[in-house]
């Protein structure tokens, strides 16, 4: 059973979280090289067999008596062959059209290092790309950023989820560089992308560049123990996921709410903490999980998603495509490099233009 340590609480309890499928998850096919294959050999067989029939006609006239019939067979041989090569390439075609406009789409990370404006030390930025370079928009597209060694998808982070249309000839830039704060192991990141094209058919370009088509629909499965605290990240203040079940931990502890525990990792920009009903709050976040897969709508704010519903707990949705759930909450966060993330609100998402931060939260660039 999938376990989180939560907070101070000495309490263990199980949590929902959800991936993306690994890009080593299922076998990487090349159908397109594979048929052009196929064909490249029926040529050469054929284009063999008709320097053998050619030969074997020069020779007839001096040495060899060839038989009628077996004259007859090599011809017809021949004939098959150049037939199956013409239907091999009509097939590799057809597959090529049939795939022209998911070939197009694609995925992909890039990071810059750039001087800080004291010249001290450099800073990273990194960037998710999202690119559409056919004449045709795709739909639904599915993001999942992969770290580290161990290949770790840690979710869309930065981009929507989904990101509802990929228009023609345009690429999406997101800035994961606060995000990937929470992670200590975050070497090499890639990206995979799900989608949908014209014809409403599934794709995924996995974290490798291979294109493959999308036939299985989703489904929740266990999900290991060491994969999940790899998603969650470092324990650290820049982790929004420790500071939220720090909070919950708190909030849950023995027998009332640790409020001073609370407090320090309040956002005091949010007004609605000097009325609340610790004991109230409490009660209506008992049942609730969180996901082990941060959002953030905006590279300064962060949200946690917390599932109310058991029967999923130590689950997680394999595959691609939509899983909804049917209770959920968040805990909504913000950041300020100074102090790292502090919680900004409870229940239902706030939108980011609700969100205040102190003066100077966001840094200069450069």
């Amino acid at each position: 059973m999938l376990r989180d340590r939560v907070g101070g609480s000495g309490v263990w309890r199980t949590s929902l979280a959800w991936r993306a499928a690994s890009p080593h998850a299922c076998p990487r096919t090349y159908p397109g090289a594979v048929k052009r294959i196929w064909a490249t050999w029926i040529l050469s067989v054929s284009v063999a067999l008709l320097v053998l029939a050619v030969w074997l006609y020069t020779r007839s006239s001096t040495v060899v008596t060839v038989d009628a019939n077996a004259w007859e067979a090599v011809s017809a041989v021949g004939t098959v062959g150049a037939t199956l090569v013409a239907l091999g390439l009509a097939l590799d075609a057809w597959h090529q059209r049939k795939d022209a406009v998911a070939r197009l789409v694609s995925a992909w990370v890039t990071e810059e290092y750039t001087p800080r404006r004291d010249r001290r030390a450099y800073q990273r930025k990194v960037t998710l790309h999202v690119a559409n370079e056919g004449d045709q928009p795709v739909f639904d597209a599915q993001v999942s950023v992969i770290l580290g060694t161990h290949d770790t998808p840690v979710g869309p982070l930065t981009a929507p989820s989904p990101i509802a249309v990929v228009p023609p000839r345009r690429a999406l830039t997101f800035d994961l560089s606060v995000a990937l704060l929470a992670h200590e192991d975050s070497y090499k990141p890639r990206a995979e992308v799900s989608f949908l094209d014209p014809r409403r058919r599934r794709w995924v370009r996995d974290g490798s560049g291979i294109l493959q088509r999308v036939t299985k629909n989703p489904k929740w499965e266990t999900l290991s123990g060491t994969e999940h605290e790899r998603q969650i990240g470092g324990v650290t203040l820049n982790n929004p996921m420790v500071v939220a079940l720090a909070f919950l931990g708190g909030l849950r502890d023995e027998d009332s709410p640790d409020v001073a525990a609370l407090e320090a990792l309040l956002a005091p920009e949010a007004e609605g903490w000097r009325s609340i009903d610790w004991a109230e709050l409490r009660e209506a976040f008992r049942r609730y999980q969180p996901t082990s897969m941060v959002d953030y709508p905006a590279p300064y704010i962060a949200r946690v998603k917390l599932s109310g519903d058991p029967s999923l707990e130590g689950k997680v949705v394999a595959g691609y495509g939509h899983m909804q759930l049917k209770d959920w909450r968040f805990l909504t966060l913000t950041y300020v490099p100074e102090r790292g993330w502090r919680v900004f609100g409870v229940g239902a998402s706030v939108p980011p233009e609700a969100i205040l931060f102190p003066d100077g939260a966001f840094p200069q660039d450069g």
